[in-house]
């Protein structure tokens, strides 16, 4: 009996025989299942890579400008100096544009390049904040300047300081208008002048943005970043160098670029006819553009006086000759009493390495002077000084003036006679080294210190033109910016920005667009794949 029940107890204890269908049922069961759990455990780590690599570009995107600008030209980028002087900025500033942000955009392809670089400017420096503000909108704007003209479309930049209240105060203000980020052909500001009106007094009476819509045919390029530089500079500069350019005796000298060139480089310009205005007592320098007229006897004397400065001295002038000035007999003997005589004739190059295009009147001079070179970012300099009238030292030293030469020709270059036709290269008048550029000083004892008033002269009014300035294989951008820093006493970066043309068909990544791809890649294509992944799951799950 105790045998019987043993026997039950082991025949329940085995287990049925599988059929072969069963078997391989269950074989590919357990395989299935392994292929779902290999296939579940590669999507969690899938998607776990996918949002640590998104949380990581998130916070760098936060943190960092990853924005790619694509376009030609890279046209909505700030250069590297640009970058460089941005990031150095401790001062708290605030922009605020008086527009709503969708107008601004949708005004021109010029505020769309002027609002992404505005993006550039704020993640370089977190204590750069910009706004936008509709005038309509916000009315008590204008209460908050009321010293001074607001226009739609303006950008105002203010330097803020927290007072102990925890209000904020602004210390400084610069407003750049619509007309101040484009650059216009120099024929149409030409065409303007003979008219007695300006950009500016265009701006001023019928609004700035219905002359950027009426005359965007005349815009040439943009000026958004020389416009933004300078006004994050001149606000932020704590003893700003006010330079003036006299008019009113025909000049010839096309100096627009440059002067675009100084306002981003933190001079705060104006301009006045010399007949009919006084200097403006800010004024530290004087530019006098080629007058193809002689001075009267009156101007000599504003000039005079302004750089004697009641014996304070510390005012300088930049004086620009061209071959195409009449007899300046005036301005000759103000300027010989500086011990600088700019002769009547052309520098022309015999050294074939020292001039251009096979043309000896296009000369590519030497620097001679080490002085005032501390903005200057590379050893090897080619200036280029077409047309240049030879400016001759009287003397290097007499009574308390001095003479210096900066910028001269090789020992084989030699000097001729020209007229409205041209140059005469067989009517030799000198031979030997020539000067093309050079300073005199005026200097005098004040207080123990020895102060200095300052000339400095070019001999050539193409050495500042727009082609040259703009001319990437040559360093008179530089090289100019570099001397009237030193000679001013201005310390600065030495920024030279070029203006960007916007034209092409071009691929134009914006900061809109910019979102639209990160937010693509941070959610909707993990989302996707982990609906793909679930989909797959589920099928091989019921299978």
């Amino acid at each position: 009996m105790a045998k019987e029940v043993k026997d039950v107890k082991e025949e329940k204890k085995k287990k049925p025989e599988l059929t072969g269908v069963e078997k391989a049922k269950k074989r590919r069961s357990a395989k299935v299942f392994k292929h779902t759990t290999m296939a579940t455990v590669l999507t969690v780590i899938f998607i776990a890579a996918v949002v640590l690599v998104n949380i990581v570009a998130s916070v760098i995107f936060d943190r960092y400008p990853l924005t790619i600008d694509l376009t030609e030209n890279s046209k909505y980028s700030i250069s590297d100096e640009t970058t460089e002087y941005v990031k150095s900025i401790d001062k708290e500033i605030k922009i605020t544009v008086l527009a709503s942000e969708s107008a601004f955009e949708n005004f021109s392809e010029y505020t769309v390049q002027a609002m992404e670089l505005l993006n550039r400017y704020r993640e370089y420096n977190p204590k750069i904040s910009v706004q936008y503000a509709d005038l309509l909108q916000n009315p008590e704007i204008k209460s908050n300047y009321t010293n001074i003209d607001l226009f739609d479309y303006d950008i105002i930049f203010e330097t803020v300081n927290t007072s102990a209240a925890g209000e904020d105060d602004f210390d400084r203000i610069k407003i750049v208008h619509l007309t101040d980020l484009v650059s216009w052909s120099a024929d149409f500001t030409s065409q303007l002048s003979q008219t007695g009106m300006t950009i500016d007094s265009l701006g001023e009476y019928y609004g700035y943005e219905r002359v950027v819509a009426a005359y965007a045919g005349y815009i040439v390029a943009s000026n958004a970043e020389s416009a933004f530089t300078s006004a994050i500079m001149t606000i932020t500069d704590p003893d700003p160098v006010g330079v003036t350019v006299l008019t009113g005796h025909d000049e010839l000298a096309e100096i627009t670029y440059f002067e675009q060139m100084l306002s981003a480089n933190g001079y705060e310009l104006s301009q006045i006819n010399i007949m009919t205005e006084d200097i403006p007592e800010s004024t530290d320098l004087l530019i006098i553009p080629a007058p193809a007229e002689d001075y009267l006897d009156e101007d000599i004397k504003k000039i005079s006086d302004f750089l004697l400065n009641g014996g304070s001295l510390e005012k300088d002038a930049l004086y620009i000759a061209s071959v195409q000035q009449g007899d300046t007999p005036n301005l000759d003997e103000f300027l010989e009493e500086y011990g600088i005589k700019i002769q009547k004739t052309m520098i022309l190059e015999q050294d074939t390495s020292r001039y251009y295009a096979g043309q000896q009147y296009l000369t590519l001079p030497r620097i001679v002077s080490e002085n005032y070179m501390q903005d200057m970012h590379t050893d090897d300099y080619l200036l280029y000084m077409p047309m240049a009238r030879p400016v001759t030292q009287l003397f290097e030293q007499q009574d308390m003036t001095v003479t210096e030469a900066f910028v001269q020709s090789t020992s084989s270059a030699v000097t001729c006679g020209y007229n409205d036709i041209g140059f005469d290269s067989s009517d030799i008048t000198d031979r030997g080294v020539q000067t093309s550029i050079a300073i005199a000083s005026k200097a005098a004892f004040l207080d123990e210190d020895t102060v200095y008033s300052n000339i400095l002269v070019l001999g050539s009014d193409q050495f500042v033109s727009d082609s040259a300035l703009q001319a990437p294989q040559f360093q008179n951008s530089e090289y100019i910016i570099s001397l009237l820093n030193g000679v001013t006493g201005k310390t600065n970066t030495g920024i030279v920005i070029a203006t960007k043309t916007i034209t092409g068909n071009t691929f134009d990544l914006t900061q809109r667009q910019s979102s639209i791809l990160k937010w693509t890649f941070q959610l909707i294509i993990p989302l996707l794949v982990l609906a793909v992944n679930f989909i797959v799951y589920k099928k091989r799950k019921n299978k």
